[in-house]
This record gives structure tokens, C-alpha cells and sequence, in this order.
């Protein structure tokens, strides 16, 4: 652990993160929505209790994760650990258990799920397929929040004929003191930590831009009231990209957790924020990775 860290209180991490069933088409990827599988090809899923609208049905249980229908994605929930390397050998377990237990049964598409922050939707295929098919053909059925306009209601969007879906690599981070009564400075610290470092050192700039109008935009979260307690926030901003690769995701945990404990316990926040914070969302929202990188210089050497 970083002499920069070790000092606070280390925060817990969960995740959240979605990905892409995807077939071929004349050379290009596109989506194979989940709802496919239960409707076309008679795969069964469970309704949890707490799925009360019952737009989320749940593919497979896991000892500790499941995976389950969110839109046009399948969504994972894992067990949250101390230890971001834990979360995410979870979660690359977890996708090749899902891959041999459920795609890689039909031919319909590629047999594993793609990390990938957008992908195309072939919009023509999808058409006129009914109810079943309404949360894969919609934005914003989940409402969240943005840090920086908590006046902005999130809307609920028609997508049927869009050409694109997008998806987040959603984290979840708890177990800190200060965060229940101070949740937007979290997400503050998260944005220009763990933010920039994911749009600093995507390897997919072109696809991250893609999704940054819209689900990437710099404060996107929600507040998060967990079974056992505890308060946290889940940051939305960051895409699905981090849980490709491990080299990547140690850029984005490393600055989390500063982020997290120098920013938000250790109130450098406050220093930095007018110093840095409109450059940084700026850089997020326009992947503009060298200036991303220069601010996460300056933010460093404040560390």
C-alpha cells in the first residue's frame, strides 16, 4: 500500500459493470440484446424481489455474483472486496463462467461477453418486437444523478432508432467516514481521480467519447444505501473499458484511491478543486488524453 494512502480509512469496492453479447454482420459488430435469449431461445431467468418494475431479469447466480438483463446489456453484480484485484478476478471469472454456462450454448452470437464502452445496434432487426423488447430500446430507465446539476432530471429517452449502446463500468465505493454526509464531494474526488484516469489511459479513446454525452458525462452517480449498512456512492461515469484489462484498471484503482482518501478524507479537495476540476471534466468529457494526463501530474505532485 502507497505511503500516500495508508494513512486513511481504505475503502471498499464493488462494481457494477455491463457488457455486450455480439454477433457479425457484413464486417461489422453489433449487439445481441439478452431479451433474445428468453424470448427466442427459451433460457430461464428469475425474478428477484426486489425487482419490483421486473426489468432486470437474473441469467445466472453465481456463489458470488450474478448476472442479469439491464437493456440492450447484461449486467454483472459481484461481491465487494478491500482489494480492487479480488473485484476484478471476480468479475473476469465471472464473464468466462457466463460465457460457457449461457452464449456459448447458441449460435446467435460470439461466445463471450465484450468489454466494449459502445457498440453498435442494428436498429432495423430490433424494430416492432414488442413490450419484451421496451427497456432495450430506451435510455434512462434507471435514473441517475450528475454532481454538477442535481436540478437535471434524468430523462427517459426513445432509442429504438439509435445506432449505438453504450456501457459503464460502474464503481462502487463505501466504507469511508464522511461519505453519507458528503456524497457529492466523493464523487468530486472521484471525478478527477479515478475519471481522468480512466479516459487518460483508455486504449478506446474513439469509443469512450462515444458515450460521454450521454451515460460518461463527468459526475454521473448515484447514492447507495447497501444490505449491510453501510453508505456509499456508485460513480457512472467511467465505461466498461477498465474491466478488460488489468493494467488498465491498476491506473484506475491507483487513483481511486487517492481519490478517496488524500482528495476526500484527507480534504485536498478542497485545495485542488478550483484548481483542477473544470479542466478535468472538460478533458472527461472530450477523452483529450494529454491534457488528462497533465492534470493528473498536477494533482500528483499535490499528493
Amino acid at each position: 500500500m502507497s505511503k500516500k494512502t495508508s494513512k486513511f480509512v481504505q475503502p471498499t469496492w464493488g462494481a457494477d459493470p455491463e457488457f455486450f453479447a455480439a454477433y457479425e454482420d457484413a464486417g461489422n459488430m453489433y449487439i445481441m440484446p439478452p431479451v433474445v435469449f428468453r424470448t427466442d431461445h427459451g433460457v430461464e431467468t428469475t425474478i428477484e424481489d426486489t425487482d419490483i418494475d421486473q426489468r432486470h431479469p437474473v441469467f445466472k447466480f453465481y456463489d458470488e455474483a450474478k448476472v442479469h438483463e439491464d437493456g440492450a446489456a447484461f449486467e454483472m453484480s459481484v461481491r465487494p472486496s478491500k482489494d480492487w484485484k479480488e473485484l476484478w478476478n471476480l468479475i473476469n471469472d465471472t464473464k468466462k463462467r457466463f460465457a460457457d454456462d449461457v452464449l456459448g450454448k447458441f449460435d446467435i452470437c460470439d461466445p463471450c461477453l465484450y468489454s466494449i464502452p459502445t457498440m453498435n445496434w442494428q436498429v432495423e432487426r430490433w424494430l416492432n418486437r414488442g413490450k419484451e423488447f421496451d427497456t432495450a430500446t430506451r435510455f434512462g430507465c434507471d435514473p441517475d444523478y450528475d454532481a454538477f446539476d442535481m436540478e437535471k432530471a434524468c430523462k427517459d429517452i426513445d432509442a429504438r432508432l439509435w445506432p449505438y449502446r453504450y456501457a459503464g463500468g460502474h464503481i462502487h465505493v463505501s466504507g469511508i467516514p464522511g461519505i453519507m454526509e458528503r456524497p457529492l464531494d466523493a464523487v468530486k474526488s472521484m471525478v478527477i481521480t479515478a475519471g481522468l484516469a480512466a479516459m487518460a489511459y483508455s486504449d478506446n479513446p474513439d469509443l469512450d467519447r462515444a458515450r460521454t454525452g450521454l451515460y460518461g458525462m463527468p459526475g454521473k452517480f448515484r447514492p447507495q444505501n447497501y444490505p449491510d449498512g453501510t453508505h456509499g456512492v456508485e460513480y457512472r461515469t467511467v465505461s466498461t473499458r477498465w474491466t478488460s484489462s488489468m493494467e488498465l484498471a491498476e491506473k484506475v484503482f491507483t487513483w481511486a484511491t487517492i481519490g478517496m482518501t488524500a482528495m476526500f478524507q484527507g480534504n485536498l479537495l478542497e485545495k485542488l478543486e478550483g484548481l483542477v476540476l473544470e479542466d478535468a471534466k472538460r478533458a472527461i468529457v472530450q477523452v483529450d488524453q494529454p491534457e488528462a494526463l497533465r492534470i493528473l501530474s498536477v494533482i500528483e505532485s499535490y499528493v
